[in-house]
């Protein structure tokens, strides 16, 4: 969402260009749900930012494309996992139990 209205992009053109609902840009941005690898992708070209921004906000310029290959080879079911691991991993110090 940050870096979304850092560019002054509505969610609407977001979605628009990613070719997803309006309703699933907000669902995302407040981790209500993970986008597909391919919109992911799609969020990181459109934002003009890599992976490494949405885990550490730090905009890097050179991919590592060994990580890229080896989530996209992932199935579906492993995909959603990892982004569930990557969830709790940036969300770590939100909850004091973990």
């Amino acid at each position: 969402m940050q870096r979304r209205k850092q560019l002054g992009i509505k969610q609407s053109e977001l979605a628009e260009l990613i070719g997803v609902s309006d309703n699933q840009i907000s669902n995302i941005e407040n981790g209500k749900s993970f986008p597909r690898l391919n919109s992911f992708i799609k969020i990181c070209d459109i934002l003009d930012c890599n992976s490494d921004y949405f885990l550490s906000g730090i905009i890097k310029k050179d991919v590592d494309t060994n990580i890229i290959d080896l989530v996209a080879s992932c199935s579906l079911e492993e995909q959603k996992t990892i982004w569930k691991l990557l969830d709790c991993y940036i969300h770590r110090e939100d909850d004091n139990r973990i």
